[in-house]
């Protein structure tokens, strides 16, 4: 199957997303659909059976939309901004700047995260094991090489071990790190899904909250045009899977990836 016989798809946040027949899932967004699916933080979540039973489900009816694609699951790719608005989301330490604070691999190591992750890990072991899902997950904000190590070691601890019985892990692209440094990252990784509103938001220096500076936030920019390329290149080099999470209004970046044979998923 190539690339472009994937065709295209959306990433599913909400559960009403699965009311639409004619909606191919190509990306879970784990953190957002727990949010509208539990609504309480992880770290003071007590019925941890009931909300991985729903999740479960959730996945297991993504999946069956089309079974014959990649079935991939991102682990939570959110700040403490959207995490405060959880009920009991006090716990959230206060950082002046969120969206470069604990998100991702850094959040998943650390005391307030922790939690989380291991819900998300019971979720994705479930789906996989007793669901026989073939799910490959995808990690959000892996910074550098060792946070790449970090977090295939913290997969293993909780039982999901990269590569045993199949299991495939793939990297989030979101920041500019991550596209500089692809080759040695795709040593730890299976592939990538390159997120260009992250990527863009990071290359041009533009908060997604900051309404003063609408104007630079140009996710057709040479720069971030540039990172999208070499990602793709460096990815079909190395014979993994590459794909591109975008915007459905972003036409020019979804061009972009039609001429270099990628598969696009909407957000």
């Amino acid at each position: 199957m190539s690339q472009m016989d994937l065709n295209y798809s959306t990433v599913l946040k909400i559960p009403a997303q699965l009311d639409n027949p004619d909606q191919t899932i190509g990306l879970v967004a784990l953190g957002q659909l727990y949010n509208n699916v539990v609504g309480v933080h992880p770290a003071s979540l007590e019925d941890k059976k009931q909300a991985i039973e729903s999740l479960v489900e959730l996945l297991e009816q993504a999946y069956k939309r089309a079974p014959e694609q990649p079935f991939r699951v991102m682990l939570n790719e959110q700040s403490a901004f959207s995490l405060r608005d959880l009920e009991h989301g006090n716990v959230e330490p206060s950082e002046a700047n969120p969206a470069m604070g604990l998100r991702g691999v850094s959040r998943f190591a650390s005391k307030v995260g922790k939690p989380g992750f291991v819900l998300e890990c019971d979720v994705l072991k479930s789906a996989i094991y007793d669901k026989k899902l073939p799910i490959e997950i995808v990690v959000p904000f892996v910074r550098t090489s060792s946070e790449a190590a970090t977090i295939i070691d913290l997969l293993a601890e909780q039982g999901l071990c990269r590569g045993a019985n199949g299991l495939k892990v793939l990297l989030a692209c979101q920041l500019p790190s991550n596209a500089v440094l692809a080759e040695p990252l795709l040593a730890y990784f299976d592939g990538i899904v390159i997120d260009v509103d992250n990527l863009a938001a990071f290359t041009l220096g533009v908060d997604f909250y900051d309404n003063a500076l609408p104007y630079g936030f140009n996710k057709n920019n040479e720069a971030v045009r540039s990172l999208i390329l070499d990602t793709i290149r460096k990815t079909q080099l190395a014979e993994k899977p590459v794909q591109v999470l975008v915007q459905q209004a972003d036409s020019a970046i979804v061009e972009l990836a039609e001429a270099a044979n990628v598969s696009v998923v909407y957000q």
